[in-house]
């Protein structure tokens, strides 16, 4: 269950138009980055594991890439509606998350990664659910869609517990790891929904 904090914007003239509301789950806060990111940013991304399982993340990575990163939020020059993962407890960021328009789709795509310190924590899943229930929530969108290496696992989980079914094979360009094979996903409101009744 998510809580929307920040008010958004729910008009049917964008059947996709969301803003980028600050979210709240049991555990995080899911909120727009700041430059105050930077440091703790280019840290905890500075993995190649985490580099290779995403498509614009160099590695290595720098407090450059972080800055840069940063600004062309700031600027509006960045794809969809990005979040800082945070705890909540402590304010501490642990990733990234976004929703994206997808035209070849019709939909809308999620993405997550968490840094390394807390993997198997759950967290990339708490993450993932607050952006399905928001798309879902506060967007006209009848299908969410994900995408994840085929060698990540980790990933594929957090999918499938959230009700994703899987539609088919896939190959992404990516900027660490060249043009790497991918596993495609997809998520109805139907499905949403019954998950929601059942208190998936």
């Amino acid at each position: 269950m998510i809580n929307i904090v920040k008010k958004i914007d729910k008009s049917r003239e964008g059947q996709f138009s969301l803003d980028t509301p600050v979210l709240t789950t049991d555990r995080l806060v899911l909120r727009p980055p700041v430059r105050d990111d930077i440091d703790d940013l280019a840290i905890i991304a500075n993995v190649r594991e985490i580099a290779e399982m995403t498509s614009r993340m160099p590695h290595p990575y720098s407090r450059d890439d972080a800055a840069a990163f940063i600004e062309r939020y700031e600027r509006g020059e960045q794809e969809g509606h990005i979040y800082a993962i945070t705890l909540g407890e402590t304010g501490r960021l642990i990733g990234m998350c976004g929703v994206e328009r997808r035209d070849r789709f019709g939909g809308l795509e999620i993405g997550y990664w968490v840094g390394r310190a807390w993997w198997g924590q759950g967290y990339a899943s708490e993450a993932a659910g607050a952006l399905v229930d928001l798309a879902f929530r506060v967007t006209g969108t009848d299908v969410i869609f994900a995408a994840c290496r085929t060698v990540n696992a980790r990933s594929r989980q957090v999918l499938v517990k959230h009700g994703f079914e899987f539609v088919g094979l896939d190959a992404i360009d990516t900027i660490s790891a060249g043009r790497v094979p991918v596993e495609r996903f997809r998520l109805n409101r139907h499905s949403w929904l019954l998950g929601k009744q059942a208190g998936a």
